[in-house]
């Protein structure tokens, strides 16, 4: 009866065993279930992810890219917004094929500085598919402080998405 006691075959044991693997349960699946917004980029023949980071909702980035026939360099500023892409604000220098010609409501044309700035622009996508530029567009992506290239994360001339998903623990780890 005494040697029975002391092996730990009642309650105590049990209780412990349902906690274990509750708390490994727990520990899986937080580890597998897609939870924290990242802004990726994947190849979209190939669906390949070739680039991702974690972003915060409401937290922006940028694309900086030289306009084919001005050359001169676009930024397009974005947020992200319950999984969207928001278009907030576009700067450039020179008016030319494929810019903005048209404001929508609220939004404002500011020149200032030898810059034209259209903000206060709330144009929402799911994603952004562009094609990395060849020749001069120079597509670089602007997040946390850094320039990103895209021709550095992809080939030029490929054509890519950009979107914010939902990723896991061993996602942003792994990396896929």
């Amino acid at each position: 009866m005494f040697l029975h006691n002391q092996v730990g075959t009642g309650k105590g044991r049990t209780s412990f065993r349902l906690f274990s693997f509750l708390l490994l349960t727990a520990v899986i699946l937080a580890t597998l279930i897609p939870i924290f917004p990242a802004l990726v980029i994947r190849d979209t023949e190939t669906n390949r992810l070739v680039w991702s980071s974690q972003i915060a909702d409401d937290g922006t980035f940028a694309i900086r890219w030289t306009h084919s026939i001005n050359r001169t360099p676009v930024v397009e500023t974005y947020r992200v917004q319950n999984g969207q892409i928001i278009l907030s604000e576009l700067t450039f220098q020179d008016y030319g094929i494929g810019m903005e010609t048209q404001l929508a409501d609220d939004e404002q044309l500011i020149s200032e500085n030898g810059l034209f700035r259209i903000v206060n622009m709330h144009r929402a996508y799911p994603a952004l598919h562009l094609f990395i530029g060849q020749v001069r567009a120079n597509h670089t992506l602007l997040f946390s402080g850094r320039e990103i290239p895209l021709a550095d994360v992809d080939n030029p001339g490929a054509a890519v998405t950009i979107r914010v998903e939902k990723r896991s623990i061993l996602q942003a780890i792994g990396g896929y």
